[in-house]
């Protein structure tokens, strides 16, 4: 029990460390809200592609056979939208809150903290796996959180339309994340070697990525948005720490995965709700102020789960 106490602390220890140091310096002045603004610039342009490539370009294809995972969160992904979505009709009142908490409560900040906490618990295999499998998550999240923004829109213009479809597509062609991954394939599969200069300059640009991302994270966070709308936002960070994570992994296991492929679920259903959620609420006319509540519950309360969930799994030899 005390190893697989170890290796839990060892996973969600550094990662939150350097969270509540972003939020210190934040506080202390050193960190500005400017800086947070270029730090997310270049980890979603810069550092989180350059890190997805290598990882998919750097790994060999006979150790990617990961279609039963993908499948799997092709499959749970869809579900939790569609049944959160229905459960919203009975549970929230206001139709123009009903976007957010269906958002928060489904969509995971698995971009940012996937390839980290993979790393930290399975070395190198794990950050190949959530390499491979982030394009289709990413794809997803994306995509049904613009439909589900879009049809409880408060506004018209905002509503689906053919317009949604475009955007969603364009999200999607454009995304860096996705590019990233799509460039690693051809050097994976005919498995072409990154000349030596290249190769230590992208390492330079992705060794950014993970403190950058969770410095900022730690730097955003700010309690006195935690105001008003408590009774949702507390049962939007529920589902997404508990309930919705809880459901998935049980799934998963009787799936048959295991191993980094289980480990992965936990990660994508076990994140905090994702940081563009505010903004994404917020552009599409939808109640942002409970994203950002949503959105701070969860972040709070993941370390606990997140590390409860590996803990667990560790246990029941599962991963």
């Amino acid at each position: 029990m005390f190893d697989n106490l170890l290796y839990s602390v060892n996973a969600i220890l550094p990662i939150f460390l350097l969270v509540v140091l972003g939020w210190a310096l934040k506080r202390a002045g050193k960190i500005t809200d400017g800086f947070c603004e270029i730090a997310d610039w270049l980890v979603f342009k810069v550092g989180l592609p350059v890190m997805l490539f290598l990882e998919v370009a750097e790994s060999s294809l006979e150790e990617n056979r990961d279609a039963k995972l993908i499948l799997y969160l092709v499959i749970a992904v869809t579900a939790s939208f569609t049944l959160m979505s229905l459960a919203s009709l009975f549970v929230v009142r206001d139709p123009k809150m009903r976007g957010a908490f269906i958002q928060g409560s489904c969509r995971s900040n698995f971009a940012i903290l996937g390839v980290p906490l993979a790393q930290n618990m399975f070395g190198e295999v794990g950050g190949q796996v959530i390499a491979i499998t982030m394009p289709f998550v990413i794809l997803m999240f994306n995509s049904y959180s613009v439909v589900i923004l879009s049809i409880f829109s408060g506004s018209r213009e905002h509503r689906f339309s053919r317009q949604t479809l475009k955007a969603i597509l364009r999200s999607i062609v454009t995304n860096p994340l996705i590019i990233g991954v799509v460039l690693g394939l051809p050097f994976m599969i005919w498995k072409i070697p990154i000349v030596t200069a290249a190769s230590k300059t992208l390492h330079y640009l992705s060794g950014l990525t993970t403190p950058l991302a969770l410095l900022s994270l730690g730097a955003n966070f700010k309690a006195e948005s935690l105001r008003g709308r408590a009774g949702y936002a507390v049962l939007g960070a529920f589902n997404r720490t508990l309930l919705i994570p809880a459901i998935a992994v049980t799934g998963a296991a009787l799936f048959g995965l295991r191993g980094p492929a289980l480990g992965v679920v936990l990660i994508c259903f076990g994140a905090p709700t994702a940081v563009s959620s505010y903004i994404m609420a917020k552009k599409m006319d939808n109640d942002h102020e409970l994203a950002a509540q949503i959105l701070l519950l969860s972040t709070m309360v993941c370390v606990l789960t997140i590390f409860a969930g590996i803990f667990i799994l560790r246990s029941l030899a599962l991963i």
